[in-house]
């Protein structure tokens, strides 16, 4: 069960998930301020922006802050992303003692 709660409170409540939300909202904000066309279904700057960010979709309009927004919402998301899959197969083998 420790290495459960280890990757919820890393990847989720620990710092990747307050991460990935919070650098999506300053490139969504940045992006609309910039005035630049959203991808079809990521102008609400939701999940659909997530995932768009993790893909590296920024890259094509990226300036030096959008770049900087983009790579930390990615990585972190990344990492999120992760530690659930870690949890979720941590659940199903129920290998603990």
């Amino acid at each position: 069960m420790d290495d459960f709660v280890l990757f919820l409170m890393l990847g989720l409540a620990g710092s990747a998930g307050p991460a990935h939300i919070g650098f999506r909202l300053l490139a969504h904000r940045h992006h609309r301020d910039r005035g630049w066309p959203f991808a079809e279904g990521t102008e609400d700057g939701q999940w659909g922006y997530s995932a768009w960010l993790m893909k590296r979709g920024y890259a094509r309009d990226a300036d030096r802050d959008m770049g900087f927004f983009g790579f930390w919402a990615m990585l972190s998301g990344w990492i999120a992303a992760v530690a659930i899959a870690c949890a979720a197969v941590m659940i199903v083998m129920r290998q603990y003692p």
